[in-house]
């Protein structure tokens, strides 16, 4: 079979990681992949930067209207990514 659309380095990467789920670093990377999909379309584009370190998940926005929403279902949102993931690994976000 062959594949009719070339793919990245990174993409192709990203999929072997994915597919393998090898260790915590990378479902912490997972995490960052299902902010996206467990905030919401427009929650995602005002999105800025997005990143963990020790279970804390750093967001940042371009809306202070967005930040303000997200601060209040932070709690909700970090419920979100974990079920998505299966595990606890977003313990607390933090709204920049």
């Amino acid at each position: 079979m062959r594949r009719t659309e070339p793919k990245s380095v990174g993409e192709l990467l990203g999929e072997f990681f994915r597919e393998r789920a090898l260790g915590p670093a990378s479902m912490e990377g997972r995490a960052v992949e299902l902010w996206a999909e467990a905030a919401g379309g427009y929650v995602a584009r005002c999105t800025e930067d997005v990143y963990i370190r020790n279970g804390v998940l750093y967001v940042s926005f371009s809306s202070s209207a967005v930040r303000a929403e997200v601060f209040m279902r932070r709690k909700q949102l970090a419920a979100q990514i974990n079920a998505l993931l299966r595990a606890k690994i977003v313990r607390n976000i933090v709204v920049r």
